[in-house]
């Protein structure tokens, strides 16, 4: 994924208002087509299916019973494609551990900046 090239689609998992707000905003503003922000790892899995975004920014600890690493777990089974950057304002190594296990394209450590998004993003793979 070039920034470059096409925007990527990217679905925006976060169940507090104001950081999903402020993602939302600043990728809108730097020409990315937003699918959310969901609140829970079911709506996310639910929008990822039908949406097909090229990227989830995904917060670990979401709204409900079930977490982002257990929505990028069931992701995973119906697209392999989709591209995971997983945010979390918790830095545990066992969290660390399992979420990592999902291979995403990166962990970031809350608060999110743009400049990290597009740097991952334009990481060569």
């Amino acid at each position: 994924m070039k920034m470059g090239e096409t925007k990527p689609k990217i679905l925006i998992a976060e169940d507090e208002f104001l950081p999903a707000t402020h993602l939302r905003i600043m990728l809108g503003r730097a020409g990315h087509e937003i699918v959310g922000p969901v609140s829970t790892a079911r709506e996310c899995v639910e929008e990822a299916r039908l949406a097909k975004p090229d990227l989830i920014l995904l917060d670990i600890r979401l709204a409900g019973e079930a977490d982002g690493i257990d929505a990028a777990r069931e992701i995973r089974t119906f697209d392999s494609d989709i591209d995971i950057i997983f945010m979390s304002g918790y830095q545990e190594a066992a969290l660390r551990e399992r979420a990592m296990a999902q291979k995403p394209l990166a962990f970031l450590v809350k608060p999110v900046l743009l400049k990290d998004i597009q740097a991952i993003m334009e990481r060569p793979r």
